[in-house]
């Protein structure tokens, strides 16, 4: 049986006559055999293209599951200009339907999607051999089966679309055939772009009626063209078993009875396409696609096709003085061939789940966390969470923005004026489509007055309290004046900003935050790595005229940087139940050291009306020091802090014996030399955070 093909436009002519160079390379290499399994058979030009049209020798099986023959002609169709991939057609009368075909109006001669890269990349190394050998492997593969391989995701319904729709999270979840949209146009290049977002976006809205209608499953593959006008829509949905105009018609019907106000809506068709791998199969996936009516057809200048109009032109009413009256019975010879569509690829809006998914994270069990201080490091922890997907949050902060923050906040100057958490909560959840991760407290949790009730009852329901405002004060209250079983961790910036710190407790909060401070100023008075580490900058800029209005000079980087390690850190600590204490610390090249402190486990003693809070690692280096010393006595000073509000002492470090002591087996007198200057310096390396707290003695009976 002799084999038909179609013809390539152009005017024939002899393959020196070609004049793009990837079209006469791939003519003058397949006329002189340098590629062994292809033949050329003629070329055509013209205006801007040159096409080269040669047979190709395909290892098929001798059972192929697709019908690929074992010679196969193919047009290769170079354009002058070399902005767009070569077209490639498969020129055989009876090329079948198989996945991986490019779509176009036209639907022969079938056009082979042969890469899925950018032109531009494929451009680096392209070769006429490499060109005709992928076009020769897609062709085996196809007859195999296995170009789509099991594990990849099934064809859409749809390839090629006029411009995108987002839709809102939740939209059409329920079995609807209406829905009310708010459609913002936006402008993408002269494609089509349409946001549902439901007023949340500033511009020009137009009111939308959707209409959602539903197919029978679809075995997956592409659609033979993209239809242009209403009446290939529906004849391509009638092939789906979906009658779409007879539903179209009863619904306006039904619709106009109810609520005439839809008569000056436009109206949009969102068509589902539920997707098997084969006949029979289990449904994998749903192609969800719109398709906006417009005056006439074609893709340029879409006019409005209000309801009103689009009736008459599917002969279901007229129109008398400007109100509809039906027709009975409908007028069925009007098929909606002067309505055009535009296919818009729909697009769901994101959510929590698909941002952990998009960040590469294991969707977290449910947590529910709780930020106090919304300031520069606190509102970008909170924006990279958002983003990631992480927990839900419950932000606490009294301050309102000022024109300074913004510098270094993760908000801009729309939110000048407002209070922090609560615009921060509406950034974060805009983010992820307008759900609810978010809420917030405008509150001061130190003085929460008429919200006190609100903020102890979220505090004792969270999982686990962030605090990030960087206040002595704040971090106190929350370790230790609520009685929650949420876990505490306070992260914080250096005064200058070069070094962040992180104090996890573990999650049966047996090292308590406060506790866990104490242990971080003993590393930071004696660990040679965290030498300079809490310098202080006098460098401050006033904003206004207030005493206390002024702020440090801080470069916004280094917020950045910190803040996205604290946000990597926070989800991670997530994973893990002991206490944890680290501290990052930026180099002049911006490079990162991090250093890890070991917690001791804590020695709380009861003491009258007073609580000592101390750890096992002071206890035994005490109690090195007494048996260095047998059979004498010893002592020293005492570092540490008073919570006189509380009636808690700290005890933190001790200074040992000065040289100038008297130490005897029963008799101890402490010396003083260097002594004061000693305790003077440490006290201004954690600016007067640890102080000399009283003496120490250790007594050794014989």
């Amino acid at each position: 049986m002799k084999t038909c093909y179609f013809s390539t436009p152009g005017n024939l002519v002899v393959n020196t006559e070609l004049h793009i160079e990837k079209a006469l390379d791939l003519a003058k290499k397949l006329s002189n055999e340098s590629i062994g399994f292809a033949r050329l058979v003629e070329c055509r030009k013209e205006d801007e293209c040159e096409s080269v049209v040669f047979d190709l020798d395909v290892e098929v099986p001798q059972v192929p599951i697709h019908p690929i023959e074992a010679r196969e002609r193919i047009s290769a169709r170079f354009y002058k200009s070399d902005d767009f991939v070569p077209a490639v057609n498969a020129l055989r009368k009876d090329f079948p339907i198989v996945p991986h075909l490019n779509l176009h109006l036209q639907e022969y001669p079938r056009s082979l999607c042969i890469y899925n890269d950018l032109y531009d990349n494929l451009k680096l190394r392209w070769s006429s051999q490499k060109f005709v050998q992928d076009i020769r492997n897609w062709l085996a593969l196809t007859a195999r089966g296995e170009l789509h391989q099991e594990d990849q995701p099934l064809e859409p319904i749809l390839v090629g679309y006029d411009g995108h729709l987002v839709l809102p999270n939740g939209f059409a979840d329920e079995t609807s055939e209406y829905l009310s949209l708010r459609i913002a146009p936006c402008a993408n290049e002269g494609r089509l772009f349409f946001f549902a977002d439901d007023g949340r976006l500033n511009g020009q809205f137009i009111t939308t009626v959707a209409s959602v209608h539903r197919c029978h499953p679809q075995t997956h593959g592409v659609l033979h063209r993209k239809p242009a006008s209403l009446s290939e829509l529906c004849t391509m949905t009638e092939q789906a078993g979906l009658d779409l105009l007879g539903e179209l018609r009863s619904r306006l019907i039904s619709w106009l009875v109810d609520d005439k106000t839809i008569l000056d809506q436009q109206l949009i068709i969102v068509v589902e396409f539920p997707k098997q791998r084969e006949d029979g199969s289990t449904i994998e996936t749903v192609d969800r696609w719109a398709f906006l009516l417009h005056d006439d057809i074609g893709p340029e200048d879409i006019d409005i096709l209000h309801i009103r109009e689009f009736g008459t032109r599917i002969g279901i009413w007229d129109i008398q003085d400007h109100q509809p009256g039906l027709i009975i019975p409908t007028d069925t010879s009007k098929m909606g061939d002067r309505v055009g569509v535009a296919v818009l690829n729909v697009i769901r809006d994101i959510n929590q789940s698909m941002a952990a998914t998009l960040n590469g994270e294991i969707q977290q069990e449910s947590i529910h966390l709780v930020a106090v201080g919304l300031g520069a490091l606190g509102s970008q922890v909170v924006m990279n969470v958002a983003r990631s997907g992480f927990g839900t949050w419950t932000l606490i902060d009294h301050d309102c923005l000022m024109p300074h923050n913004l510098i270094r906040h993760s908000l801009n100057r729309v939110f000048v004026g407002y209070n922090k958490a609560e615009a921060v909560a509406f950034e974060a959840n805009s983010i992820l489509g307008g759900t609810c991760m978010f809420s917030a407290i405008s509150s001061d949790v130190l003085h929460p007055g008429r919200k006190g009730g609100e903020v102890l009852q979220t505090i004792k329901e969270a999982h686990v309290v962030l605090d990030m405002s960087a206040s002595e004060s704040v971090a106190r209250m929350l370790a230790r004046d609520i009685n929650s079983n949420a876990r505490r961790i306070s992260l914080f910036l250096t005064p200058t900003g070069k070094d962040l710190v992180m104090l996890v407790e573990d999650k049966d909060r047996e090292l308590k935050l406060d506790a866990l401070e104490m242990q971080y100023y003993r590393a930071v008075l004696n660990d040679n790595k965290l030498e300079d580490h809490l310098d202080f900058t006098e460098d401050r800029y006033r904003y206004a005229q207030s005493c206390r209005d002024v702020t440090a000079r801080l470069p916004q980087y280094l917020v950045s940087l910190h803040s996205s390690i604290g946000s990597k850190a926070l989800m991670d600590i997530n994973r893990t139940t002991s206490a944890s204490m680290s501290i990052w610390r930026t180099n002049k090249d911006c490079t990162i050291d991090r250093v890890d402190i070991e917690p001791a486990r804590v020695v709380n003693i009861l003491a009258d009306e007073w609580e000592i809070v101390t750890d096992v690692t002071l206890l035994d280096y005490l109690h090195g020091l007494r048996k260095r010393k047998l059979p004498n006595e010893t002592g020293g000073v005492l570092l540490g802090s008073y919570d006189m509000e509380r009636k808690v002492i700290y005890i933190v470090d001790v200074l040992a014996s000065p040289p100038d002591s008297e130490e005897w087996p029963t008799l101890y007198i402490r010396g003083c030399e260097g002594l004061h200057e000693n305790v003077t310096n440490l006290s201004k390396k954690v600016h007067g955070m640890i102080n000399y707290i009283g003496e120490g003695s250790v007594t050794v009976f014989v």
